[in-house]
């Protein structure tokens, strides 16, 4: 079976934000850490929060340079790949794109300061604003992305569609209306619960595993002091998740109801009593191979009715505009890694009243490595669901039930299939994209353990000196 134009351009551009949203996520984690251990560190004159901080923010240097590198190459393959998307995005969503543009730079710009001006404060409460800079940056950035994300959702008076539909001219641009569509809100929260979740988690793994192998007490004490850090951010933000993630499923009941259908795999519309299907597959049009749960499904999307509400059910709409069925089970398989995230947590902070240390447990610290990686993978399928489940469209309706246009039923404003490249340069470059992050992202992991491994006595005894007199100790951070 040979592989369409279509096809191939969305294969590699899930291949390519798959791998690119690894740093973004990682980079999230770092930018969190690093503000809040610098605060300790000066609040409580604490130099293993000082040193970690500063440790972090070497590492986080070689994590932005990479995915500068990553972004860059993005931009480019969108513009190869989705010719007659990207067209639409310049006459409509570019704003959105130039915004980002400006989060990189106030992201980049504090970056370089907060680093390799390290010493130059002598007040170092103000460097320590700097790592907001950071942190803004870094989260405006993904933010101003999923602003585009959810324009692709609900697409929501930026321009005249039923002009566009009819005549595929783009006429009264509002591009304004791109920074918040009727899928923005519920998007923007889960988004940034799921991926500082995993990026607190991805920093974790690192920490957990140095905290085990290193014998130096010194870094054994600032491994465990991020551990702490991060642990409690990872326990907060799994129930953050989960109320995001029930946030974002009453938004698609209400203005994505085909997504919602496609992601629970309901077949028929119905007011109560839906049962949750749990995995499975379409045979013949009809849901096969699931687990059943009777009446769950109502009583999680209504629960102040007590199941009592409409759900919609694929029936209503044409098959041609289903999402591929596969989309429900990397939904299911995200909720029960999150669910699974959730006990290991528990856990945790059962071992901890019950007074008994989790550092001290090495089950509990490769506990700590293995749902890290799970937190990755979830995130993953988070983004996956996402986008698969907007197909076959780039760009879908901004009308629930569709639009209708001279009698014509739309239930998308775009499809992959008119917006993807058909030119024979995409195989070639599809090769070389895969290639590209193969080598990209384990020379960024290898690069960033290379500067963290650095566990001597003069890095404690330069963060004591910073914490104690708060001012510049006469090295400059790039060179220490």
């Amino acid at each position: 079976m040979s592989i369409t134009y279509p096809n191939w351009d969305a294969s590699i551009f899930a291949y390519t934000v798959s791998a690119h949203i690894l740093i973004v996520t990682l980079t999230l984690g770092l930018a969190l850490l690093i503000l809040i251990s610098e605060f300790i560190g000066l609040k409580y004159k604490n130099k293993y929060y000082e040193a970690l901080a500063h440790k972090m923010s070497i590492a986080l240097v070689i994590n932005f340079a990479i995915g500068t590198a990553s972004g860059i190459f993005m931009a480019v393959k969108l513009m190869l790949f989705w010719p007659n998307f990207m067209a639409m995005v310049g006459d409509v969503a570019m704003g959105a794109f130039y915004a980002e543009v400006f989060a990189f730079l106030v992201e980049s710009i504090a970056l370089m300061v907060y680093v390799y001006f390290w010493d130059n404060f002598k007040n170092r409460w103000y460097h320590w604003l700097v790592s907001w800079g950071v942190l803004i940056g870094t989260g405006g950035s993904a933010a101003l992305i999923v602003d585009v994300n959810a324009w692709m959702n609900t697409p929501t008076g930026s321009f005249n569609i039923p002009y566009y539909l009819e005549t595929g001219k783009i006429i009264d641009v509002n591009p304004l209306a791109v920074f918040w569509e009727p899928s923005t809100g519920a998007q923007l929260f889960h988004m940034y619960a799921a991926e500082y979740l995993a990026g607190s988690m991805m920093v974790l793994i690192y920490l957990a595993y140095k905290y085990m192998k290193t014998n130096n007490v010194d870094a054994r004490k600032m491994y465990k002091a991020g551990i702490g850090i991060l642990s409690i951010v990872a326990i907060f933000d799994i129930i953050i998740t989960g109320i995001a993630g029930s946030v974002e499923a009453t938004t698609l009941l209400a203005v994505e109801p085909l997504k919602y259908a496609d992601i629970e795999q309901d077949m028929y519309p119905a007011t109560h009593g839906v049962a949750e299907h749990v995995f499975g597959i379409l045979v013949n049009g009809k849901p096969a191979y699931y687990l059943n749960i009777p009446g769950l499904q109502s009583l999680l999307a209504y629960p102040t009715t007590f199941g009592k509400g409409p759900i919609p059910g694929l029936s209503t709409y044409p098959a041609s505009d289903w999402a591929p069925s596969v989309v429900h089970d990397l939904f299911d398989l995200m909720v029960g890694f999150g669910t699974l995230i959730g006990l290991y947590w528990l856990y945790v902070v059962v071992q901890y009243f019950r007074k008994k240390d989790p550092l001290n447990q090495k089950l509990t610290l490769y506990g700590m490595m293995f749902f890290g990686v799970i937190a990755v993978i979830t995130m993953e399928l988070g983004w996956w669901t996402a986008e698969v489940s907007r197909v076959p469209f780039i760009v879908k309706s901004p009308v629930p039930g569709g639009l209708i246009v001279n009698g014509t039923h739309y239930y998308g404003v775009m499809t992959i299939t008119d917006a993807a490249s058909y030119s024979p340069i995409i195989w070639p470059l599809g090769i070389l994209i895969i290639i590209f992050y193969i080598i990209l992202i384990p020379l960024m992991f290898y690069y960033m353990a290379g500067v963290l491994k650095d566990e001597t006595d003069e890095e404690m005894q330069k963060a004591e000196e910073e914490v104690n007199n708060g001012g510049a100790t006469g090295m400059k951070a790039g060179m220490r």
